[in-house]
């Protein structure tokens, strides 16, 4: 499986545990907030790899 796919992967499990977290703690509960925190970094870590990805190949970013 290639590094973005994973990334992507990982993305979408963080997203749906943190919908999870929200409905049945709150969005008040110290777990949501670290899951957000948790769905944050996927996100910054996926840009991350799409920019340096781009640099690299000099590509247009997608």
């Amino acid at each position: 499986m290639n590094e973005r796919k994973k990334i992507s992967d990982q993305i979408e499990w963080s997203r749906q545990k943190l919908c999870r977290l929200a409905e049945n703690q709150g969005m008040q509960d110290g777990q949501v907030l670290q899951q957000s925190m948790i769905l944050d970094e996927l996100i910054n870590e996926y840009n991350r790899f799409k920019y340096n990805k781009h640099i690299l190949n000099r590509q247009p970013i997608t």
